[in-house]
């Protein structure tokens, strides 16, 4: 992260740099190793399911995050 990631876009103008990409959570299976759509199966607890190999083994963040920590294309 750079210090154009923290400062406010509209007062200095960095609309070039900003990536608004980055700012998507997303949820990524370590057992499928891609971003997958997951299920909640109780709202109150924070379990996500991934809808593919239906395990909790799942990361949220966001979506640029996931693919620079995991090194996804």
């Amino acid at each position: 992260m750079s210090y154009h990631d923290l400062i406010n876009i509209e007062e200095f103008e960095k609309r070039d740099t900003f990536n608004s990409e980055r700012w998507w959570v997303s949820f990524y299976c370590k057992d499928c190793k891609k971003i997958v759509e997951t299920d909640r199966k109780n709202p109150k607890w924070y379990t996500f399911l991934c809808t593919i190999c239906k395990w909790k083994n799942i990361v949220i963040g966001t979506h640029e995050g996931l693919r620079s920590n995991y090194k996804i294309k």
